[in-house]
């Protein structure tokens, strides 16, 4: 169209039709001047704001805007000044004159030639209004698609996802929101290698729903997903299934588990419909009766005898809820029958009524009771013929039941005993009252081997064991109680008597070690603060010369009178105790210390040096004690035996007779002992003991005779060892049978070499320990060696104490014997020092004797020692035996024992013990030795 104006009447007629199109508008169209009031409006004005285009007129434009957005307003013509002068779409609230609000579109341009604002607006109140209620239904629809139990995606024909709720991101691990837009694989991929992605594109291709199952691998469990083709695309439902197909497996197999049971049923199962027709049965009862499942089946109950044909009140009590419990005997389709019993009960499934039967067999049931019954009898006369005591009793300890044995055990007739409770049959019993025995609940149910003491009806007790059961309730009470019992009367007196021989010495019936310890130890428990407990260990001195001179016998009259005296002296609060053999001890309190303990010593001392009566002689045999006091000597009970046997020992090697307390230097004497102990065992081995000789010279012509010869220990760090130091360890631990061994060969090979070296006849002693003697192969042994060294037997003598000739008299005169037909010289050594007898000597092949020198020095005012001496020769002559004097230190000794015509002698004076080399000089200084002499 043409729009030139070329003439004045175009322009008006130009002008005319523009006010018409702006008045025919249907948009709002105003001017305002730069005071943001109205110039002009057009005709619009009145249907969108209610007011004339002339009403306008005047009014400033907040005037009709909504108060809430003044500022808006405001802030739009400062932006439209100053920023942009053309702004569109800007939504503002305007009031109509009637006061409604109404929401408006504006677009306005600023000119600043004109110092105008133009503005056009349009009613978009509907518009919005409608734009709102759209996005409430998407809101209402997107949270029904949350709230939904299903995850839910949807995807256009392009397969990108166009809404999918929080669980369908949540199974795929994105986020619901960011999903939206992006294609399907990319947001799941897992989906590409699934069964469920074809399954889509069939929905998508054939526009036909689908629902399946399948399991997502991903997660490890089942879904099952539902698909709805729509107008662009698909919408996909699904949910996990697993619990669901959990729950129809195990349905499925409770099934199975039931159909398991129902056929594996011990009786036989049927159920009956309410025409009283089988509808099904076990396979027990297919078994049991001999038909086939498929001759049961539909079956009239009557022909089974379940017990319900014209039993009507049976069928009125199942139908009114009361199950029936039936004993008849059952028909087999072979025409036997068995004792059955039958349990009929009513049920409904999907309301139809049906009955269940179990039929259990009772033969084995019968014929187990049939044997219960006789078991009872056989029972009854096992315990009617028991010789064991029976009794059955009530919780409150009733008698309820016994047996003959027990009437003849407690000396009651039957009546009697049933009136009786255990209280009153039994002295001591523990379960007499089994609430309280029994403890209630918590008590025993059996019980073994218990002890108690029965009262006979004559009064006197008897021990007996019981054993026996207690049956309880459920919630464990008493019910009854049912036991045996024998007599163990003279049980417990032979256990008293163990008891006895176990804490006490059976010849003198003082306590033993055992007991001892014991008491000992209660004293050490029971020492007040301040005080203190003496342990005294007493050692008979003289004890085996009285036992080996009288015998064992008049030994043991010996012991018992010595236990008696010391029973005597001793305080009620004391203990005395025998150790064995000759050993006691005796331990009591001593409020003093050492003061009481010393005059409880004397007291033992005084008793035992008194004459003691033994086989019609009169003998004082003495004692050695040893005492330790707790606490200062030792803090235990072991430690004062120890201690006190340490100082016994001690006051033995004082001289005997006497007391002597615990001093710390004592242990290190025997620690000392120890070491040497321990020394003295490879010592023969490693080469350290040699022999000295000390010449023996015969008074008459004082010419040289013989020597003794005579052990050394070359210690490798103590150096020269004593004889008393190691001879008496060797004898206590045997090592002197191969040390005396040696002696023998080593003496009789140097006197063998010295007569060879001189030429002429050479005599030496050799001493022998009671423990060589009492060797079966002694004389073998002296026999060989002999033989090995070639010395003659007269040129051996032999050195034996008195102690080693009483240890076994008869065994030891028999050895002397064969020693003598060997041909060599037996002597006595340090005799007359020991338990010395006459008897003896005239028993055995002695030859010599060798005088102690204890009796060459001795002074006595009664006895001259020449007396004596003189004496003790003449006696040994009168017997045949030679004399030898030991100890002769000075030469008035010598001239003494010349003048008492003593055959021989050896002592300081004479010569010392010596080297075999320093023998060899004084053998060749001597001249010819005499010859050996007997």
């Amino acid at each position: 169209m043409n729009t030139t104006v070329s003439s004045p009447d175009g322009t008006a007629l130009l002008a005319a039709e523009n006010s018409a199109l702006i008045d025919n508008a249907l948009d709002l169209m105003v001017v305002l001047d730069a005071n943001g009031r109205f110039q002009r409006a057009n005709a619009a004005s009145r249907a969108l704001l209610g007011y004339g285009p002339d009403e306008l007129i005047g009014l400033h434009y907040n005037d009709i805007v909504h108060p809430d957005q003044h500022g808006l307003a405001l802030a739009l013509e400062a932006s439209l000044r100053k920023v942009h002068p053309e702004q569109s779409n800007v939504a503002v609230r305007l009031r109509r004159k009637d006061g409604r609000v109404v929401l408006m579109s504006l677009s306005a341009r600023w000119s600043d030639q004109h110092q105008r604002m133009f503005l056009t607006a349009r009613d978009i109140t509907e518009q919005q209004q409608a734009r709102r209620a759209l996005q409430r239904s998407e809101a209402a629809l997107g949270g029904m698609l949350e709230s939904i139990g299903d995850a839910f995606f949807a995807v256009d024909s392009a397969w990108r996802i166009t809404y999918a709720n929080r669980k369908a991101g949540e199974f795929v691990g994105v986020n619901a929101g960011t999903a939206i837009g992006r294609p399907l694989l990319e947001v799941a991929p897992d989906l590409e290698h699934s069964e469920a992605l074809p399954r889509y594109v069939r929905a998508m291709e054939t526009r036909q729903p689908d629902t399946f199952e399948l399991y997502w691998a991903p997660h490890a469990l089942w879904i099952e997903v539902r698909v709805y083709p729509n107008d662009d695309g698909i919408s996909v439902y699904f949910h996990g299934i697993s619990a669901k197909r959990e729950a129809e497996q195990a349905l499925r197999k409770s099934e199975q588990r039931f159909r398991n049971l129902f056929n594996q049923a011990g009786d036989s199962v049927m159920i009956v419909d309410g025409a009283l027709r089988i509808v099904s049965v076990n396979d027990q009862a297919c078994t049991r009766f001999g038909y086939a499942r498929d001759e049961f089946l539909g079956r009239p109950v009557t022909e089974m005898n379940l017990g319900m044909p014209g039993g009507h009140a049976v069928l009125a009590g199942l139908r009114a809820g009361q199950p029936q419990l039936l004993r008849m005997d059952k028909l087999c389709r072979d025409g036997s029958t068995f004792p059955a019993e039958v349990q009929i009960s009513r049920f409904d499934d999907e309301g139809e009524e049906f009955f269940l039967a179990v039929i259990r067999d009772l033969s084995d049931r019968e014929h187990a009771e049939r044997q219960l019954r006789e078991s009872e009898q056989r029972f009854r006369e096992v315990i009617e013929m028991t010789p064991a005591g029976y009794l059955v009793a009530s919780p409150d300890g009733a008698l309820r039941d016994v047996n003959p044995a027990l009437c003849a055990l407690s000396g009651y007739p039957r009546e009697m005993l049933l009136a009786l409770r255990l209280h009153e049959l039994f002295v001591s019993f523990p379960l007499a009252t089994l609430g309280e025995g029994g403890n209630g609940g918590d008590g025993p149910s059996v019980v073994q081997d218990m002890e108690a003491v029965l009262r006979h009806r004559n009064g006197f007790h008897i021990h007996v064991l019981f054993n026996g059961s207690i049956k309880r309730s459920e919630d464990g009470t008493p019910l009854s109680l049912t036991g045996l019992m024998t007599d163990i009367t003279g049980r417990k007196a032979a256990e008293s008597r163990l008891q006895q021989l176990a804490t006490h010495d059976t010849l003198t019936g003082l306590p033993n070690r055992a007991l001892l310890g014991e008491r000992v130890q209660q004293m050490l428990d029971a020492c007040a603060y301040g005080g203190a407990v003496a342990v005294m260990f007493l050692d008979l001195d003289r004890f085996k010369e009285v036992n080996d001179s009288f015998g064992h016998e008049m030994g043991d009259v010996l012991l018992c009178e010595v236990a008696t005296r010391l029973r005597r002296v001793i305080r009620p609060t004391d203990i005395v105790a025998r150790l064995g053999g000759d050993e006691f001890v005796v331990a009591g309190y001593c409020a003093t210390g050492q003061a009481a303990a010393a005059r409880i010593a004397d007291k033992l001392l005084g008793v035992l040096t008194a004459p003691i009566t033994v086989g019609g002689h009169d003998v004082i045999v003495g004692a050695s004690i040893g005492i330790s006091m707790f606490p200062q000597d030792a803090q235990t009970r072991e430690m004062l035996f120890q201690t006190a046997d340490t100082a016994m020992y001690r006051a033995k090697g004082a001289g005997r007779n006497r007391y002597r307390f615990f001093e710390p230097e004592m242990t290190v004497a025997s620690q000392v002992r120890m070491a040497l102990e321990v020394s003295l065992r490879p010592a023969l081995a490693r080469g350290e003991f040699e022999l000295h000789y000390q010449p023996r010279i015969e008074l008459a012509g004082m010419a040289l005779v013989g020597m003794e010869a005579l052990i050394r220990w070359n210690h490798p760090e103590r150096g020269r060892v004593s004889p008393q130091q190691f001879i008496a360890i060797a004898e206590e631990t045997g090592l002197i049978v191969d040390i005396g061994r040696w002696v023998l060969l080593e003496a009789c090979t140097r006197t063998r070499r010295l007569m060879d070296e001189f030429g002429r006849p050479v005599a030496v002693s050799v001493n022998v320990s009671a423990r060589q003697l009492a060797q079966p192969a002694f004389v073998d042994e002296v026999r060989t060696v002999l033989a090995r060294t070639g010395l003659p037997p007269e040129c051996l003598e032999l050195e034996l104490t008195e102690s080693a000739l009483i240890e076994d008299i008869e065994h030891t005169a028999s050895m002397l014997r064969e020693l003598k037909r060997l041909g060599i010289s037996l002597a006595v050594d340090d005799f007359g020092t020991g338990f010395s007898s006459l008897a003896y000597l005239r028993r055995f092949p002695i030859d010599v004797l060798k005088l102690d020198r204890s009796f060459v020095l001795q002074q006595d005012q009664d006895v001259s020692t020449f007396d004596f001496i003189k004496a003790f020769v003449d006696m040994a002559h009168a017997l045949n035996m030679a004399v030898v004097a030991e100890g002769v230190e000075t030469g008035e000794v010598l001239d003494l024992l010349r003048a008492a015509r003593c055959d021989q002698a050896q002592g300081y004076y004479l010569a010392r013990p010596m080297t075999l080399s320093e023998l060899r000089s004084v053998i060749e200084a001597s001249g010819a030795p005499k010859a050996v002499t007997r």
